[in-house]
């Protein structure tokens, strides 16, 4: 299957996370699970197609209350959750900003050890509602990769579609940040290195590999890290036919 991103006018790195191969046979549920950049970049246009063409009802921003030192109480625009959405601090849940090794190629391998907490905290607000949802951060690309790509794994999802899903968000990459300058929210270039780069094929599937080297399965990882099995049941359930 040749995939690709939407096609909105102010988002260039949304995609639906459906019709991936999973490793006992059969496929992702389409119009489930999204991801996205920050939706700020949305124009009227694209939150009408959201809502009514994909049926997004659930905004989950992983930046917290702020970014950049702006308050992003109501960053993701009128989309899902009345407008508000859901926000939670992925950084702060992981243990904070400084514990987070900085580079592209460290970042999701240092997240199996301190990532668990904002993925049980997404998980939650995934399966606690019936609509669909849409995750985010700033690019779309660090926080929101680590949080799908555990996701999907924990689902079943072949490691090749997940890789591939991941270096999805490289190609985007110029024009997505070119938006962000235009409305003001340019990442700066103190940010830390994974920030400002391309997805890195490297991290993905070195984080893959060591999974199944150290635990032997993803849902081994997470619930070796306290996630409730339930939880991850009712995820997949979400996701899997």
């Amino acid at each position: 299957m040749n995939r690709q991103n939407i096609d909105f006018e102010g988002l260039v790195n949304c995609r639906d996370l459906g019709g991936l191969t999973l490793e006992n046979s059969g496929v992702t549920r389409n119009g489930v699970f999204f991801r996205s950049e920050t939706p700020q970049l949305m124009t009227e246009a694209d939150l009408k197609r959201a809502r009514n063409e994909f049926g997004i009802g659930r905004v989950v921003d992983l930046r917290g209350k702020k970014f950049l030192g702006k308050d992003l109480l109501d960053g993701s625009g009128p989309l899902g959750d009345d407008g508000r959405g859901v926000r939670m601090d992925f950084f702060e849940l992981a243990g904070g900003i400084e514990n987070i090794d900085p580079s592209p190629d460290g970042f999701l391998r240092h997240l199996l050890n301190g990532g668990e907490k904002p993925l049980e905290v997404f998980l939650e607000h995934f399966v606690n509602t019936d609509k669909a949802v849409l995750v985010h951060c700033h690019t779309g690309k660090d926080r929101t990769g680590f949080i799908v790509a555990a996701t999907l794994a924990l689902a079943g999802v072949t490691d090749a579609e997940i890789v591939t899903d991941y270096e999805m968000s490289g190609p985007p990459y110029d024009p997505m940040m070119a938006n962000l300058d235009a409305f003001g929210l340019g990442v700066p270039p103190h940010a830390p290195a994974y920030a400002l780069h391309r997805p890195s094929r490297a991290a993905i599937v070195t984080m893959l590999e060591r999974v199944r080297d150290e635990w032997g399965s993803a849902q081994a990882w997470a619930s070796a890290k306290g996630i409730d099995r339930n939880l991850i049941a009712r995820a997949r359930a979400r996701l899997v036919p």
